[in-house]
């Protein structure tokens, strides 16, 4: 004991050993990230000639390649920039239409908007973080806010999806974002001005239309806001919209929507979404002046517009929602089911009124007689920001007012194999579109996929008369095409 003091003496006077130095941290270091695919799709399609939608540009045989890269540059600790683009190259060939004396005519080329090359620029833009509960962006993004799979009523940015294959359309829309991004909660506040002028994709005229293709002198822009919670583990979202002429002819318009999803028992995902806004830009048919033929020549002697935005100035309060669920299998397989409401959807007698429009159309046409005042408001809006993107396989046009998506996908048969099948209903005439596809992954680079369109039309007691031959028809039942097959190589790298 008494050696352990005369030590602890001894030393006592010694200096303390010196902490070892902190290190420093490391130096920041740009990092490069680039990757992509390459990708050939061929589709044939059987063209329906005599049915009410011309199939003048629509080739029967469509073939589109191409070449993408996604490029991430990490130039700050917080800042990165990134860019997805593709170089589309379209081939379309063998035209089956109908010609001026109502017969079946057959053109191998054609020059149609669907086989015109293009460059989608799907996203570039350059994200800066400022603090952790601030950033900024600006460029080109797909934000979408509501949860839905297969449709979303609060999406009034982008290209709209493709319910066959939701995931495919990455192309968004031009932006500035500024967000604060906090524990459970988060806001946002963006601006966006939409392209007036662009040349195959590539966008070089914002917000107006320059003098030499003036069509109006309005302002085209949408300002969006949202405020994100996360209660009781439930994701919430309230959003908020101010717009003039933004990819529609409303004017100083609000709009207002929100979403709700949640997950229950791990594998339960219930979700629901909606829009409220006053009126409605969808053109509807005035029935008095297709009613009959005596009724459609007094309209056109009178100058009377037998189509119109009737609904444009509307103080109603129209909704549009989605509601649907989910369930996760085991396997990682899913079956989603989802609801849509339309509420400026057309009824089953409004349309009628379209089915007797298109009729006259094309009966005018015919006889070579020029069209009525409104027939160019009858073109299907697909609505919702820049047309510049990837060709989508179909593009969702809802004219009813009840749909519903059921999408069951199956992944890891065999480890390589993914099956999938998407029905698309509309409620009202119960006419439907059923997709299938199958996709082989035969390497890590390299898929093989094949797709089918078959639509099926409704029963006759649900559907319109078409006035001039008598059949009926429904809204899938008028598919341009009697079926579409895809069959689609991808390799990556």
């Amino acid at each position: 004991m008494l050696g352990l003091v005369l030590i602890a003496v001894l030393h006592a006077d010694d200096p303390a050993p010196e902490p070892a130095p902190e290190e420093a941290p490391p130096a920041f270091k740009h990092t490069v990230e680039i990757n992509g695919y390459v990708a050939n799709r061929l589709g044939y399609g059987r063209s329906r000639w005599s049915g009410l939608i011309p199939t003048d540009d629509s080739p029967q045989w469509l073939n589109m390649t191409e070449l993408n890269a996604q490029l991430k540059v990490g130039y700050h600790e917080h800042g990165f920039v990134y860019v997805d683009t593709s170089a589309i190259a379209l081939a379309g060939f063998d035209y089956r239409l109908m010609n001026a004396e109502g017969f079946e005519e057959y053109q191998l080329t054609r020059d149609s908007p669907a086989a015109r090359p293009l460059i989608s620029i799907n996203e570039a833009y350059v994200l800066q973080e400022a603090a952790p509960w601030l950033n900024f962006m600006i460029g080109k993004k797909r934000i979408v806010w509501g949860p839905g799979l297969a449709f979303n009523p609060t999406d009034l940015l982008n290209v709209r999806k493709d319910p066959t294959d939701p995931t495919f359309q990455r192309a968004g829309a031009w932006l500035a974002r500024i967000e604060v991004p906090l524990e459970s909660s988060a806001f946002t506040l963006l601006f966006a001005p939409q392209v007036t002028q662009s040349a195959f994709g590539i966008p070089y005229g914002f917000i107006t239309h320059p003098a030499w293709n003036k069509q109006d002198d309005q302002p085209h822009y949408l300002v969006g806001a949202r405020a994100y919670f996360l209660v009781a583990d439930t994701d919430i979202n309230v959003l908020a919209y101010f717009s003039n002429k933004y990819f529609d002819d409303f004017e100083n318009k609000v709009r207002t929507g929100a979403s709700v999803s949640r997950i229950f028992f791990d594998t339960w995902e219930v979700h629901a979404e909606a829009l409220l806004q006053q009126g409605s830009s969808r053109t509807y048919v005035e029935h008095e002046c297709v009613a009959d033929v005596m009724a459609a020549l007094a309209c056109n002697q009178q100058k009377r517009a037998f189509a119109s935005r009737s609904r444009l100035d509307d103080t109603t309060w129209l909704p549009v929602i989605l509601a649907g669920v989910r369930k996760t299998f085991d396997d990682d397989s899913f079956l989603s089911v989802e609801y849509l409401f339309q509420a400026d959807g057309y009824r089953p007698d409004q349309y009628q009124d379209l089915i007797n429009a298109f009729d006259g159309i094309n009966q005018a046409r015919a006889l070579g007689l020029a069209l009525p005042a409104g027939a160019s408001l009858l073109i299907p809006n697909a609505g919702g920001g820049s047309d510049q993107a990837t060709p989508s396989r179909f593009s969702f046009a809802p004219t009813g007012k009840h749909y519903a998506f059921i999408t069951f996908n199956k992944p890891r048969i065999k480890d390589d194999f993914i099956a999938q099948l998407v029905v698309l209903a509309n409620l009202q005439d119960l006419s439907t579109l059923w997709t299938p596809s199958i996709a082989w992954s035969t390497t890590e680079w390299l898929q093989l996929s094949l797709i089918g369109f078959i639509p099926v039309p409704g029963p006759d007691a649900l559907a319109a008369k078409v006035p001039s031959t008598g059949k009926y028809i429904s809204e899938y039942g008028s598919f341009p095409q009697l079926f579409r097959v895809f069959f689609e190589v991808r390799i990556f790298y």
